[in-house]
């Protein structure tokens, strides 16, 4: 809550307290305030809009960019009908709405909302198809505030001198989210790039490879080439947990096989490593206002600077 919001929420009318119950408490006097904001301002852009639509010839721009919104309005003819002109508009907002929900499902913060359509000369809003061949991809970028966590050292050539039959060394990821989100693993060896990394996961369960047992849902060679890896919201829909294990491979392991190396050797590092995990989520309000995520897929191309997001439920 904005100092501002807080101040409009002390101060709020009398006459509009009796409206509705709802509005007695502060946060709901805040949530009030916001939403007549709001209001007003897509009031405002919708009569840009109206405007710059008259104005606009065919091939033209404009431009509108405030601390508040930037949107953008783009005119095209029409391959459908002669003499007809088409209205793209694309409008990014610092910051994504919470929505209705009294719960937070989908952690907004810090996150920024992009909105497109498309309309006809005379305002009708012109269907845009989308399938798993042909989706909409749509870049969002991130705040230039956003704070990006250090990596973590992890010192596993501790455990070399200690006693242990452990074949991978284990790190734990929660998705309790209820909008699914994907997973970014980043590592970085500390002291010889030239390392090669086994990596197996497996979803709500500890992976187990070794030569009398396979449980894993995946695996990956991971060199100095790419020591990042990715998965998208897709794989992890629908999961709780999501465990990998890592061990550093030996030069009589380094396979180019379609099989993981399998082992019954404990792991042995001869460098530690640092790690970072961060997670993205591509997600749109309904028409309740609430944050969903079907038809949505985080892509491959995310990264501290922008979420690629991509779209196939659009019609």
């Amino acid at each position: 809550m904005l100092d501002v919001d807080g101040t409009r929420a002390s101060e709020f009318p009398a006459d509009l307290e009796s409206e509705s119950s709802k509005i007695n408490r502060l946060e709901d006097k805040n949530a009030y305030f916001q939403n007549q904001l709001a209001n007003q301002m897509n009031q405002l852009i919708s009569r840009l809009t109206s405007v710059l639509n008259i104005h606009l010839n065919t091939g033209q721009q404009s431009i509108i960019n405030t601390s508040e919104v930037f949107m953008s309005l783009e005119v095209y003819s029409s391959k459908s009908q002669l003499n007809s002109k088409v209205l793209m508009q694309t409008k990014l907002e610092p910051l994504a709405p919470f929505g209705n929900s009294k719960s937070l499902i989908a952690n907004t913060n810090v996150s920024r909302s992009i909105s497109l359509s498309m309309t006809d000369q005379n305002g009708n809003q012109i269907e845009v198809k989308a399938n798993d061949t042909h989706p909409i991809e749509i870049m969002i970028p991130r705040d230039p505030n956003l704070v990006i966590p250090t990596m973590i050292l992890q010192n596993v050539t501790s455990n070399d001198s200690t006693p242990h039959q452990q074949l991978f060394n284990l790190h734990y990821v929660n998705l309790t989210s209820s909008l699914s989100i994907s997973i970014h693993i980043e590592i970085q060896p500390l002291n010889n790039n030239s390392i090669v990394y086994l990596l197996i996961y497996k979803f709500d369960q500890i992976p187990l490879l070794n030569d009398s047992t396979s449980q894993i849902d995946g695996w990956t060679i991971l060199n100095s080439s790419n020591f990042n890896y990715f998965l998208d919201n897709q794989q992890t829909r629908n999961h709780h947990s999501f465990v990998f294990g890592l061990r550093e491979l030996n030069p009589s392991e380094i396979v180019t096989e379609t099989k993981p190396p399998v082992t019954n050797r404990k792991f042995n590092f001869t460098s530690n490593y640092q790690l970072r995990i961060f997670a993205s989520g591509c997600y749109y309000l309904d028409e309740n206002n609430q944050w969903k995520d079907d038809g949505l897929r985080v892509g491959p191309l995310t990264n501290y600077n922008q979420t690629q997001c991509f779209s196939t439920h659009l019609n």
